[in-house]
């Protein structure tokens, strides 16, 4: 299928020359001297990087009457390849409806705690989260079992539905973070995140308290096929994006992706910090205030400086 769509795009918009997963053509818009309009058919975006000419369709590129009926009798095809990952999305979804809390959960919003209980709040609030932030985000602890002495904090989906949680130990356990046994294709509590608003990206759940309306990528990188990613090319306008500075190549990846898709970011720099939780409160608004705007030429800079 990919070969005739290329064949189709071809006849459109004529010669091309590939550049990494692109292929770049002439715009039909701008018609600029050189071949500045890139083209993804796997993602089935397309942007001219002089005019802005973009969508996130490739059918306004294919202008002629006996191409456009082939490319949509093309494209209205199924393609049977995709079926095991409709299945898995499926196992997915399964594994939200039915993810409880872990055994021996206990919340830490009673009004009196075990000894257990008052170490999980302590290392909480020596990590900076505040006693408000602990019960807005419905934060609690296991004091026995296979999550005992981790602080667990909830994920919930646009219903309300738990679909995830973080299991962050405060004791002598050798593993730091024990996961559920769920899919982390999920959006870290969608429920409380303004779509209307960019939203900041970080590494972990901590980070996430520095910023309002902003996501965790749990630490893992942000994929093309990922839920949180489709749902910011679909509602988002601008993203801010903040990792560790030992994240550089992880945070290239997604400024890439997401320029292909023609999002607006944003990079918020932590100057003499290694990481965003490093960072006194009272710089948060300066640092975000002063983020810039990636361009195309910033990215491929930026990849030339550290080796890409």
């Amino acid at each position: 299928m990919y070969s005739e769509k290329l064949s189709i795009i071809k006849q459109s918009l004529g010669s091309y020359y590939e550049s990494n997963d692109e292929l770049l053509f002439f715009c039909p818009k701008c018609d600029h001297h050189k071949r500045k309009m890139s083209v993804n058919i796997e993602r089935n975006v397309f942007k001219c990087w002089i005019c802005d000419f973009k969508g996130k369709k490739l059918d306004p590129l294919i202008t002629k009457k006996d191409l456009r009926e082939k490319w949509r009798s093309l494209t209205n095809q199924v393609d049977i390849t995709r079926f095991d990952d409709l299945f898995k999305d499926e196992h997915k979804i399964k594994q939200e409806d039915f993810l409880e809390f872990p055994e021996y959960y206990d919340s830490l919003s009673a009004s009196r705690l075990s000894t257990i209980g008052k170490k999980a709040l302590r290392y909480l609030l020596d990590r900076g989260v505040s006693y408000s932030q602990v019960l807005m985000y419905k934060m609690g602890f296991c004091h026995h079992g296979q999550y005992a002495y981790r602080v667990i904090v909830p994920s919930f989906n646009t219903r309300g539905d738990l679909n995830y949680y973080i299991a962050r130990s405060f004791g002598d356990a050798y593993m730091k973070y024990k996961n559920p046994p769920c899919s982390r294709d999920i959006i870290f509590n969608e429920i409380m995140i303004d779509w209307s608003k960019p939203v900041v990206l970080v590494e972990g759940f901590f980070d996430s308290l520095k910023y309002d309306n902003s996501i965790p990528i749990l630490g893992s990188t942000l994929n093309t096929n990922s839920v949180l990613f489709d749902r910011i090319v679909e509602k988002c306008k601008t993203v801010y994006i903040c990792l560790d500075q030992d994240a550089k190549t992880k945070e290239l990846k997604i400024v890439k992706n997401l320029l292909d898709f023609g999002v607006k970011v944003c990079k918020i720099e932590l100057y003499d910090y290694s990481d965003l939780g490093e960072v006194p409160n009272h710089l948060l608004g300066e640092y975000k205030n002063r983020a810039s705007i990636v361009t195309r030429e910033d990215y491929l800079l930026q990849k030339l400086n550290f080796g890409g």
